[in-house]
């Protein structure tokens, strides 16, 4: 109980720090806001609907502007239900006037089918035909999507055209020489080939965000509040030194000598300062996570492995702190060296990028640091990741913990015995 009483006095002593309450919620909380904004919110990226004009010669020229020929495949194609989110779709009489509309900026893309399509691609013309994409080049994304699924329905109508061939050769083969004959067989094929291609290859786009072997894809972590994340074990750092630091400045003042003559004895006045230190971070911890909660809308994973990584983290940050502290004699060198400290530990580890996925040499250099490991947990439960997923980066920073834990303790007791 009396350990308790020391931590609770020194919490308190804490929280009651205009300066410190600064440094250790509204700094990872502004620079992961600031940070977000800059880069969007991640979980919600999107673009605008493409405007596309389509210009068919193909059926114009067929006499069937309802269907059955190549062009008007490629028209439904890029009209499609599936696509009416990402695609708005315009028809032009003739390719000038989608080109104009192009260039005077109503639409982004135009696509122009040639005359001829259809009868190209029948088993016995060899006369190639193009389908022409006229873009903006000022724009990426959009022109990419359209010749996506252009190029799926030119595909397929290739294959239709492919399996004809083959067909009448075939049958020519076993000795059918009628024409109408050989061409029906063709026709049949072709419309065969493209029934299957169409019921196997139904064109779908999904927008989906990464997500980790095993994880949920409902998981959708937007960027201020993976930033969060490395600002936060990155500031629990120096929540951690400052109640660390009063066992120095208490010293320096001579209230710990006079605790250390009370009945109380020093491993448990220790204790509380301990408990004090983790306390901090722990109170630090969740109140950054409530915050990106209700500020940034982030979405921190299942309930059962965060808990994990905050208690994970607490020891981590509780016994660096201490161990920065164990070494100095007075509170301005534990200030000056801890910070120093932290900041290398902050730039190996990746916090000022958050839980985005590294590669390379600097996936391996990150796991020298607790923090590097924590990061990873982290970043695997954002993404859906279970308690299997954060088992590794778990362990891991617990051992840094408990290997720090244990250099502070023997050099505090060096110092008070």
């Amino acid at each position: 109980m009396r350990s308790l009483a020391i931590a609770w006095k020194d919490v308190r002593h804490v929280y009651r720090s205009v300066a410190g309450l600064a440094m250790m919620l509204l700094a990872p909380l502004i620079l992961a806001g600031a940070i977000g904004a800059a880069f969007g919110s991640g979980d919600n990226f999107a673009i605008s609907p493409v405007k596309t004009v389509v210009v068919d010669q193909d059926s114009a020229t067929a006499g069937n502007a309802g269907g059955g020929t190549a062009g008007a495949a490629i028209a439904a194609a890029l009209g499609s239900p599936e696509l009416a989110k990402l695609l708005t779709v315009t028809q032009a009489a003739t390719p000038e006037a989608a080109k104009s509309a192009v260039d005077g900026g109503q639409a982004e893309v135009a696509v122009i089918i040639p005359p001829g399509l259809t009868q190209a691609l029948s088993a016995a013309s060899a006369s190639p035909q193009q389908v022409r994409i006229y873009k903006d080049p000022t724009v990426t994304v959009g022109p990419a999507i359209v010749t996506s699924v252009v190029q799926d329905v030119v595909q397929s109508l290739n294959g239709a055209r492919a399996a004809a061939s083959a067909t009448a050769q075939l049958a020519a083969s076993q000795g059918i020489t009628d024409p109408a004959r050989l061409a029906a067989l063709a026709a049949r094929a072709a419309e065969a080939y493209g029934s299957q291609a169409q019921a196997s290859n139904r064109i779908a786009v999904e927008p989906r965000a990464p997500v980790t072997p095993g994880g949920s894809a409902s998981a959708r972590p937007n960027t201020a509040g993976q930033v969060l994340i490395g600002m936060m074990l990155f500031f629990t750092l120096f929540g951690a030194a400052t109640p660390a630091r009063s066992i120095i400045e208490e010293q320096r003042l001579g209230t710990l000598p006079r605790l250390f003559t009370t009945p109380t004895s020093r491993s448990v006045i220790l204790a509380g300062k301990y408990i004090a230190v983790f306390a901090v971070v722990v109170l630090q911890t969740v109140i950054l996570l409530a915050a990106g909660r209700l500020l940034f809308g982030a979405h921190w994973g299942a309930i059962g492995p965060v808990m994990a990584l905050v208690i994970a983290g607490a020891l981590v940050a509780s016994s660096l702190g201490l161990l920065t502290v164990s070494f100095a004699k007075t509170p301005a060198q534990a200030g000056a060296g801890g910070a120093g400290i932290f900041v290398f530990l902050g730039l190996i580890s990746g916090n000022f990028t958050g839980t985005a996925s590294v590669g390379g040499t600097y996936a391996v250099v990150r796991h020298f640091s607790p923090l590097g490991w924590l990061l990873e947990g982290w970043n695997h439960v954002m993404f859906g990741g279970s308690w299997g997923s954060i088992v590794l980066p778990v362990l891991a920073a617990l051992g840094f913990a408990l290997v720090f834990f244990a250099i502070a303790t023997f050099f505090f007791r060096r110092r008070y015995a």
